[in-house]
């Protein structure tokens, strides 16, 4: 017991030395501000340490001519987002009073703390001017990328100033011009071999892609696209180019069975003893087998919406094998292994219908397809 107490004495005070060290660390790397937050905490935990005592009295004063310094070059500036820099390095400089306001040890050798809530809000009413104008002047540029930018401008103008002129709708353009729109078509199978519905595959895959979407990336059908007057990005094409059905193949086996210790009788001795007599079992087994292969393929084809150009062509194939197994048989069954005789009770069955085979075919190539559509719009 001596000993684990020992240990964790020992850990805690390689932690507390630790803890200290980095605020250390970063004072010595000219961070004044997270030095002053370390320390802040560390005295929170342990009010009398000197070590943190000194280091914030000399990283505080640091990280407020620090951040003034900053102020005033930016304020110097034609940086575009000047203000909105200004504005986050007022609540820095407001945070490290906050902090230390909150920890007696630490307010008691830094008196008087320095908030900077007037400079603030007049930062503030200066970057709501430049982070709206900055939005407008993106959102005409009609880019995904400008608007998403955009978009979060005016959100942050919202969020201080609720009423700003026009904002609402302003941020509605900003959305709108930030969501990548893609319209999924399906077109009408290239073969006309068995009457089958291919559009239930495009719709699952439709649904699957629709799920992946996000606030800045949604897919439409054309119905919906041209109700909602949506102009897409990126047009995607989903039609089977192929399916076909092979002829059923059939193959018939025959094998014979013996098995030499089956029970096949009993006597019973003087005594009245009963004893079981073996013998030998035979049975002449016919194994018939039926295959149906089925093959598909599907061509995704992405295009850009304004200049009809191809982007993407990918086709993806898939099959899938039906098998009927079963087995008839003449002479005793005891004489079958469990396998043959478990094909005894199989029946012949009829091969699946087109339609069947084809959503048979079709579950690997939906899962390749709408993988790869996912992957390709993840980055969009």
């Amino acid at each position: 017991m001596k000993r684990f107490n020992k240990i964790l004495i020992f850990t805690l005070i390689l932690l507390i030395v630790q803890a200290c060290g980095t605020g250390q660390s970063a004072f010595n790397k000219g961070n004044y501000y997270d030095a002053t937050i370390k320390a802040v905490k560390k005295l929170r935990t342990k009010p009398d340490s000197k070590k943190s005592l000194a280091l914030i009295q000399k990283s505080y004063p640091l990280a407020l001519e620090y951040h003034r310094q900053r102020i005033d070059a930016l304020g110097a500036s034609n940086h575009p987002d000047k203000f909105i820099q200004i504005v986050d390095t007022y609540k820095l400089m407001n945070n490290m009073a906050d902090e230390i306001t909150r920890c007696p040890a630490a307010l008691n050798v830094l008196k008087p703390v320095v908030y900077y809530h007037d400079q603030l809000k007049k930062a503030e009413q200066m970057a709501i001017i430049e982070q709206f104008n900055s939005a407008s002047n993106l959102i005409k540029t009609e880019n995904v990328d400008d608007a998403r930018v955009a978009y979060q401008k005016l959100k942050w103008v919202k969020e201080v100033s609720p009423a700003f002129s026009d904002i609402d709708r302003q941020i509605a353009i900003a959305k709108d011009l930030a969501t990548f729109k893609t319209i999924v078509v399906h077109l009408p199978e290239a073969y006309t071999n068995y009457k089958i519905d291919s559009r239930v595959f495009y719709n699952v895959l439709f649904d699957q892609l629709a799920k992946s979407g996000t606030e800045f990336k949604r897919f439409y059908k054309p119905d919906l696209a041209e109700e909602l007057q949506i102009a897409p990005h990126h047009i995607v094409e989903v039609q089977f180019i192929e399916f076909s059905i092979d002829a059923l193949h059939e193959k018939i086996n025959t094998k014979s069975y013996q098995n030499d210790s089956v029970n096949i009788g009993s006597y019973t001795d003087k005594e009245g003893h009963e004893y079981p007599v073996k013998g030998s079992v035979k049975a002449a087994v016919e194994i018939t087998e039926r295959e149906v292969m089925a093959k598909g393929i599907v061509s995704i084809t992405i295009k850009d919406y304004q200049t009809g150009d191809i982007i993407q062509n990918r086709k993806y194939p898939g099959d899938y094998i039906w098998r009927n197994r079963w087995a008839t048989f003449n002479g005793d069954e005891r004489a079958l292994p469990n396998d043959i005789l478990q094909l005894t009770r199989e029946k012949q069955n009829m091969p699946p219908s087109p339609q069947d085979m084809f959503m048979l075919v079709s579950q690997p190539i939906l899962a390749n397809a709408t993988s790869y559509l996912k992957s390709y719009y993840n980055k969009r």
